[in-house]
């Protein structure tokens, strides 16, 4: 939670956000985006829930937490229904699926390519 204002404060310069901007956005004032930034003001859950959606990242995000992820193999996936894979607000079908792992083969495979031929030239 020590973190969390420099972290407030890194999202809204990368968003090239003045704090006056901040607040307005927010609807909160000022001074308590500056509270919250300098570590003088712990954040409120409702405060932290409104920066977390206005900047599109996750409260854990916000509050530097690990969240569990799940390993999963685009190429063992036997049932798609278990999982929803959405692009552009469309679930990805099995045959776009497959598309993409095709090309992420691809593209790896032609990028260990070009590392040994980077390996060779460099001899």
């Amino acid at each position: 939670m020590e973190r969390i204002g420099p972290k407030i404060r890194e999202l809204r310069e990368n968003h090239h956000l003045s704090v006056d901007d901040l607040a307005l956005k927010l609807g909160i004032a000022k001074s308590v985006v500056w509270g919250y930034e300098s570590g003088k003001k712990q954040v409120s859950v409702s405060h932290l829930q409104l920066l977390a959606d206005y900047f599109k990242v996750t409260v854990d995000f916000l509050l530097e937490r690990n969240q569990n992820t799940n390993q999963l193999d685009f190429i063992q996936l036997i049932d798609l229904n278990s999982v929803n894979l959405v692009v552009d607000d469309h679930p990805l079908s099995k045959e776009e699926l497959a598309d993409v792992t095709s090309y992420l083969q691809v593209k790896r495979r032609l990028k260990e390519d070009d590392m040994l031929q980077d390996k060779k030239t460099a001899k």
